[in-house]
């Protein structure tokens, strides 16, 4: 059997998925949290096999939670699948999950077949994207979607790098503006010169290349 602990800020999909789960004999759901840090608090407590994250939840984002999990599990010795449901394709959060080190991600709206499978593949140490996130993962690591081949920053200078990083963190120029005692002006120009140097059309593409290189 699977121990389960649920963590979806939406009531009604997390009910849902709780029913469904329930009526598998394979399946034992022992938790919900309706936010990410409540996720963190009771996967620590419950110690589930796996955990059925959503990505955008209130007080910790399914992310940052997941991480926070994975560092829980490497210090205790403990082996958390995390299977990340999301609402949809996003070439940074997919990014992002690698480096929190989930177990898979997929999309909702998929078969309870599916999503059984899904589990019980994740469970046993299978790595388990949807197939949709598959096939444009693999674009995106092999350059196609923003045509780079290899993430290159050192053509960066300090401060360029420093917005970047914090372009990946989600910060907005404003803030970034405020955290480095720029106007907004001169951060653009940072940004403009950075979109220069590595080829990308946007800050979308430049959070993807930070993601990529590790920031």
């Amino acid at each position: 059997m699977i121990d389960i602990l649920i963590a979806e800020d939406n009531y009604e999909v997390r009910l849902s998925l709780a029913n469904m789960l329930k009526n598998d004999s394979e399946f034992r759901v022992i938790g919900e949290a309706d936010d990410g840090i409540k996720a963190v608090d009771m996967a620590k407590f419950l110690l589930p096999d796996l955990v059925l994250m959503d990505i955008k939840m209130p007080g910790l984002d399914g992310l940052r939670a997941a991480k926070r999990i994975k560092e829980f599990c490497s210090i205790n010795g403990k082996n958390m699948k995390i299977l990340i449901l999301s609402t949809f394709y996003d070439d940074v959060y997919v990014l992002k999950s690698q480096a929190c080190e989930v177990d898979g991600y997929l999309l909702k709206g998929l078969t309870f077949d599916k999503l059984a499978s899904a589990i019980k593949n994740t469970s046993a140490g299978l790595v388990t994207l949807d197939q949709i996130i598959y096939k444009k993962h693999n674009m995106l690591n092999a350059g196609g979607a923003i045509g780079h081949d290899k993430v290159k920053l050192d053509t960066l200078t300090k401060p360029e790098l420093y917005i970047l990083e914090l372009i990946v963190r989600g910060k907005t120029n404003a803030e970034i503006a405020s955290e480095l005692f720029f106007s907004e002006g001169t951060v653009r120009n940072y940004i403009s010169s950075m979109l220069s140097k590595l080829g990308c059309k946007n800050s979308r593409e430049l959070t993807v290349l930070g993601v990529k290189a590790g920031l």
